[in-house]
């Protein structure tokens, strides 16, 4: 088994309601069935989902939060994220009212910023302030444009691209500019003028470790969470299928999908049906 995190869509299976109850549903499905291996998560959503159907969904719905709150760090960090999204994307009253009771930045659900990845991964795609302006030929490294973060979200050909243009722009760059540059003084921090702070990104790659640990004291129990969204795309085991359940209705066995609807067969239709 890969240590690396793997994104699944796990949860979004998981997270389909046919029954009124948790316990009904679980009833109905082997012990191995998806919904019972994370039961947990499962009935945790039901719960959620049946706060819409309240006389009054919005204080159901605060109710929910305030109750299981703590219930959500027992959970894998897929599941962890698909409650993040959740509650981001909940009613502005549902959030103004947990103010109040609940300080959600000190949970596992609090809010992950991007920044964090970018701060502590800056090392691994070099701009050009880690390049020496008196490296012409750009020995040391290929500066590009943008960061860790946006690199994760672009194809193949626009970043072979974006290199090539880099490299070009920033090689005449330091040309031009080189004979202006002043070396720096041993020992003094920017001791020169126009130059770049390239042995920072030494001490970044040095220090990693320290402040990783610092993150992980301040993030707490949405450590695993950061974790595993600064590694998922490793392992992307994402697949679309095609998924069915069994449904008892009024004694009849049905078919029906991720939403609950009733699965038509299709009819391969032919000139003979058509015209009988």
């Amino acid at each position: 088994m890969s240590l690396t995190p793997a994104k699944t869509l796990k949860e979004e299976l998981v997270s389909t309601k046919l029954e009124s109850t948790a316990s009904a549903q679980l009833a109905n499905v082997a012990t191995n069935n998806p919904f019972n291996v994370y039961k947990d998560h499962f009935e945790l959503y039901v719960e959620y989902e049946n706060t819409k159907t309240k006389n009054d969904p919005i204080t159901s719905e605060v109710n929910f939060w305030k109750n299981n709150i703590s219930k959500f760090e027992d959970l894998e960090p897929e599941f962890v994220l698909f409650w993040m999204r959740k509650l981001a994307n909940a009613n502005p009253k549902v959030l103004e009212d947990l103010k109040g009771s609940v300080n959600i930045e000190e949970t596992s659900l609090q809010t992950l910023s991007d920044s964090l990845a970018n701060i502590l991964d800056q090392d691994l795609v070099v701009d050009s302030r880690y390049t020496p302006m008196f490296d012409v030929e750009l020995e040391s490294n290929t500066p590009l444009p943008y960061n860790h973060i946006l690199d994760a979200k672009l194809n193949l050909n626009y970043k072979a691209n974006v290199s090539q243009l880099s490299t070009k722009v920033n090689s005449l760059f330091n040309q031009n500019i080189s004979q202006i540059v002043q070396p720096s003084s041993p020992g003094v921090a920017h001791g020169g003028d126009l130059v770049t702070d390239f042995t920072h990104i030494n001490r970044i790659a040095e220090n990693k470790t320290t402040l990783y640990e610092i993150v992980a004291d301040k993030l707490d129990g949405a450590f695993e969470s950061f974790l595993f969204l600064s590694n998922y795309k490793l392992n992307n085991l994402q697949e679309v299928i095609k998924v069915e359940f069994d449904k008892d209705v009024e004694g009849t066995t049905i078919k029906v999908d991720l939403k609950g609807d009733k699965i038509q067969k299709s009819k391969k239709a032919s000139t003979k049906s058509l015209l009988s």
